[in-house]
């Protein structure tokens, strides 16, 4: 019998009796946490070659058996460990076994032993490793929620999914609570609807006071949301507060002048006043009545209204800055570059120079009608400025609004720091809302395991029907588990969320009563799909890279189709999205390599590569971003302004939905 046919055959009994079909992969996932729980340097080709001889042990003692206990599987682990040497790792898997055990006498209750497995992830070497933003008492409550959740909220199928690398539930550690992931914001949309916050907001008519409630709205609404906040219409939303502080500078100076020059005996302070309560725009020429009296007077007031444009300018970026550097408690977007008014190009020009290199904020300016292509568009001028500093910020992006999917008739598409984006509203008859909903959360599935399970790498041939089938159940058990965290998000109170729901800041929150559950507001949010290992999938299913791109869009057009039949089914927005944190992709790797060893182009690197940088062809790119409404953008290095021209213009021309571009 054939290692293979063994191994397909071969049942595992359970302690409790129940009977199992073998699972390789549980094993090597196994042996992958006992080398993790030590603070040494390994390799993880390692783990692969102790798995690999447990194997063996297997199949040479148990070919002419139909049955295997746990334990004898966890003897052979213990024995290969200490056969090859790594006595270390023996003694943590052999201490480890000893605990589990006085646990299970101890409680008898399944979930109970569980949750006492999260005492083993409170060692204070793994916080001092692990925790450096949080504080030891931060990093034990998130280790005591995400062992809670798996043990008592979440189906034992999803975790054991969960446990082995398959799919990865984004933040578990905030399901007890209830948070959701992020939130698009334009507060100009909200003030038409929300007078209370914008009086809150614009109390004392000025900039400075302005942006300083706008950072508490957002410190307090980072602690109701564990992911990011995007503001998506940023200079639109400093255009009245602007105007006001620019009204309120001006008075003032024409009230100093008015006083120390003796003219204010012959002028109606009242009516000027009146005037300039009056305006619309800064460039409103508000004194020409009197610019006949004298050249002298129609000098003063020209100077009287440039020096409180020139302060207002001053004000704007010196608070700009302000808040930019004081935004370091969440990840914020700021989304702006479509105000073509005169007020709207100050403020712009303003973030732009008072814009910072920092991790917790991503700047996306939004390109509209090719204004790259053309000199006469109002923003053209802001547009070269921002790609001038570009080459200074390596927080940098660019959305193109142009772009089919991202070209909404009556609402700016916004995108989040880490290239998601809020899709229009299919729970709803119009289908466009943006503004006011966020996703709920994410679930990132392994697709390049799914491909090693059927590659012609670990088979005779690649047996794509069978990938199809085993990633269409992946989405499926990804689908099973966003739909449980909606189900718990869904049963918290609106009493729980002050900021986020009561204030309104998402959609209809604010016509909810205390006592109300949220399913009728959290429908309104994203349930998104992360696919991981795109590009390591097509090394594994298809020999010939001249076939992979072909490939690469047949598995999009799947991936994509099935997300769409979910949100029919389930009337939701089930979204698919290319983004895929670091850590994520360096888990699946790190256990993919644990069950299948160093292959070349998918296992032998630290981490699989940025789905997004699948293809260095824009309009494999641009397929891509089409595919993933929940989200794609692209990064690409480049070393001179002409270099970043040339780039900003093709990727227009290709369709694609945002890109972020690095100085190198």
């Amino acid at each position: 019998m054939t290692n293979k046919n063994l191994f397909d055959t071969l049942i595992v009994v359970k302690r409790s009796g129940q009977r199992t079909s073998f699972q390789g992969e549980k094993i090597a996932i196994a042996i992958q946490k006992a080398f993790s729980s030590l603070d040494i340097p390994y390799k993880d080709e390692d783990v692969n070659k102790i798995y690999s001889k447990v194997l063996k042990k297997i199949e040479k003692e148990y070919t002419n058996r139909k049955t295997i206990n746990i334990e004898n599987i966890q003897d052979i682990i213990e024995i290969i460990l200490k056969d090859e040497k790594f006595t270390d790792v023996y003694e943590a898997f052999k201490n480890y076994r000893e605990k589990r055990n006085t646990s299970r006498k101890t409680f008898v209750i399944k979930q109970q032993h569980k949750f006492l497995k999260a005492l083993e992830l409170l060692g204070l070497e793994d916080i001092n490793k692990d925790s450096q933003e949080d504080s030891t008492l931060t990093h034990f409550g998130k280790i005591i929620s995400s062992e809670f959740a798996k043990a008592y909220l979440l189906d034992s199928k999803i975790v054991r999914y969960q446990d082995s690398g398959l799919i990865y539930i984004d933040s578990l550690e905030t399901m007890t609570t209830g948070e959701i992931d992020s939130l698009e914001i334009s507060l100009t949309d909200l003030f038409e609807n929300n007078k209370d916050l914008k009086e809150k907001l614009m109390e004392k008519n000025t900039i400075a006071n302005y942006l300083s409630n706008l950072k508490i709205l957002l410190y307090n609404l980072s602690k109701e949301i564990y992911g990011s906040i995007c503001l998506g219409t940023f200079d639109k939303d400093l255009e009245q507060i602007t105007l006001n502080n620019y009204k309120k500078v001006l008075k003032n100076n024409l009230n100093i002048y008015l006083k120390t020059s003796g003219i204010g005996n012959f002028i109606n302070a009242n009516e000027l006043e009146e005037k300039i309560n009056n305006l619309t725009s800064i460039e409103d020429k508000i004194f020409s009545n009197y610019y006949k009296t004298s050249q002298e007077l129609k000098n003063n007031f020209e100077l009287i209204q440039k020096e409180a444009y020139k302060e207002t300018e001053k004000l704007l970026i010196d608070n700009l800055n302000i808040f930019f550097n004081e935004i370091i408690f969440t990840n914020i977007s700021i989304n702006f570059g479509t105000s073509t008014t005169p007020l709207g190009q100050l403020i712009i020009d303003s973030i732009i120079k008072a814009s910072i290199n920092s991790k917790n904020i991503n700047y996306f300016f939004k390109v509209k009608d090719k204004i790259n292509k053309k000199e006469k568009d109002p923003n053209f001028r802001m547009f070269e400025k921002y790609k001038t500093k570009n080459l200074e910020r390596t927080n940098f992006n660019y959305i193109f609004l142009d772009t089919p999917f991202n070209n909404l008739k009556d609402e700016e598409v916004c995108y989040f720091y880490n290239g998601e984006r809020v899709i229009e509203d299919e729970t709803t008859a119009l289908k466009k809302l943006t503004s006011g909903r966020g996703n709920i959360t994410s679930c990132a599935i392994n697709i390049t395991r799914v491909a090693l399970k059927n590659s012609y790498l670990t088979n005779k041939n690649s047996n794509i029907r069978g990938f199809y089938q085993d990633l269409d159940n992946l989405i499926n058990i990804a689908k099973e588990a966003l739909l449980e965290r909606f189900e718990i998000d869904c049963k918290t109170k609106n009493t729980n969320f002050p900021y986020l729901y009561k204030n309104g800041l998402w959609y209809d929150g604010d016509k909810l009563k205390d006592k109300d559950r949220l399913r009728k507001l959290l429908k309104h949010g994203n349930l998104t799909i992360n696919f991981c290992g795109l590009k390591e999938t097509l090394y594994a299913l298809e020999k010939d890279q001249n076939k992979h791109q072909d490939l690469a869009k047949d598995i999009l057009k799947y991936m994509h189709k099935k997300t769409e039949k979910l949100n029919e089914d389930n009337n939701l927005n089930f979204v698919l999205s290319a983004n895929i944190k670091k850590e994520i992709s360096k888990e699946f790797k790190k256990q993919d390599t644990a069950i299948y060893g160093k292959l070349k182009n998918i296992t032998d690197k630290t981490n699989y590569t940025n789905t997004n940088d699948f293809s260095n062809n824009l309009k494999d790119i641009s397929y891509l971003h089409k595919k993933c409404r929940g989200g794609a953008i692209y990064q690409i290095n480049v070393k001179t302004k002409k270099e970043l021209d040339n780039l900003i213009l093709e990727a227009s021309n290709n369709g694609l939905g945002a890109i972020k571009v690095l100085k190198i």
